[in-house]
């Protein structure tokens, strides 16, 4: 079994790119599955699997404690690591080769606080990997674009896993696709754009940051996906296999 935990910014498309991802899993001949961890979301895209709401749900822990919407995710963040023995046995009752892990919509409760780490240890014992979503509605804009790049590092930090970087609703961009595209492939041109486009305190900003992330070593190619226009879906499949399996199926 392999675990991929979907990460991105609030409104990034993770709950859709599970959904949509997991059926095109099961059409290449995988056995798949969809998990939702996410205990504040009021609806999902998909039928779950597994769903945490069976177990937490932020809105009841609101009323029952007097919270708001923060207090109620930071509690059911905790309260989540007193049940993973449970989401792991959930999982495992279905045998999935791969299973896709739907994370919390704000990714700052998950991903960088010790909760997220710990559910991605604990969770299972088997294979895992993360697959990181640049939202296209800001990567027009190359500091937006660097500020994914930052958090997608300080993520990889944060987790250790083989990470897989995807330009979520690639579609929105358009016209604009080939310049982010090329940003990813060509990181002088990012810098042009970053000089040529921002000023003051943004343009320093955004050279420090790509310091940063020079220095780790890290590189970021997202691939352009959406599941409107079905864009990436192959690629997609294809990188993740190799980078999670060394290019086998995921299938036993």
């Amino acid at each position: 079994m392999f675990l991929i935990f979907v990460l991105g910014t609030a409104g990034s498309g993770k709950s859709e790119l599970t959904g949509v991802f997991t059926r095109y899993l099961e059409m290449q001949g995988e056995d798949a599955m969809a998990v939702n961890l996410d205990p504040g979301t009021l609806t999902l895209p998909y039928t779950a699997n597994v769903d945490v709401r069976d177990y937490i749900r932020v809105d009841a822990l609101m009323e029952e404690y007097g919270l708001g919407p923060n207090g109620g995710l930071m509690l059911a963040s905790e309260m989540m690591l007193e049940i993973i023995e449970q989401l792991a046995s959930d999982i495992d009752d279905f045998g999935p080769d791969v299973a896709l892990i739907d994370t919390p919509g704000q990714l700052e409760m998950f991903a960088f606080r010790d909760v997220g780490a710990k559910i991605a240890g604990e969770l299972s014992d088997e294979g895992k990997g993360i697959l990181y979503l640049f939202d296209s509605a800001f990567c027009r804009d190359p500091l937006n674009y660097v500020m994914n790049m930052f958090l997608a590092s300080a993520i990889n930090s944060r987790f250790l896993l083989p990470q897989v970087s995807v330009l979520s609703k690639a579609d929105l961009l358009q016209g604009e696709l080939e310049e982010v595209e090329g940003w990813a492939e060509d990181p002088t041109l990012l810098e042009e754009a970053i000089n040529s486009r921002l000023s003051g305190m943004n343009r320093l900003i955004s050279q420090d940051m790509m310091d940063v992330i020079s220095k780790l070593g890290i590189e970021f190619t997202p691939i352009p996906f959406s599941t409107r226009t079905n864009l990436g879906f192959n690629r997609l499949y294809s990188v993740i296999t190799l980078a999670f399996m060394g290019g086998e199926p995921f299938t036993s």
